[in-house]
């Protein structure tokens, strides 16, 4: 059997359990934060400004191949690791979604 490569734009990646330590380590090389807990509000210990948060939102697409649509996100989406955790949980649950039924309907195995 041979296993076919899915077409270009779907994701094959499989979601992360707990995105959280991919998360703060992705902060901390990327951007050079670190948080003390995962709680910590980072927009009012000021670890995130709006250029940060910016560079936070293309890094968090690269990494966890998600698609982050402005008119949707909410600032309380970005506040800690938590919120950002759940906000990436969120958008892969979505987008596997869509991803099975188009792999469904071409053929592709995932």
């Amino acid at each position: 059997m041979t296993e076919q490569v899915a077409p270009e734009g779907v994701s094959t990646a499989v979601p992360d359990l707990d995105p959280r330590p991919a998360i703060r380590q992705l902060m901390a090389d990327k951007l050079g934060i670190r948080v003390d807990s995962d709680e910590t509000d980072l927009l009012q210990e000021g670890a995130l400004d709006s250029v940060a948060l910016v560079n936070l939102i293309l890094h968090l697409e690269q990494r966890f191949s998600i698609r982050i649509e402005l008119a949707e996100l909410e600032i309380d989406d970005l506040r800690s690791v938590c919120s950002i955790a759940n906000l990436i949980r969120s958008l892969q649950d979505d987008d596997s979604g869509s991803d099975i039924l188009l792999a469904h309907a071409t053929g592709i195995t995932l």
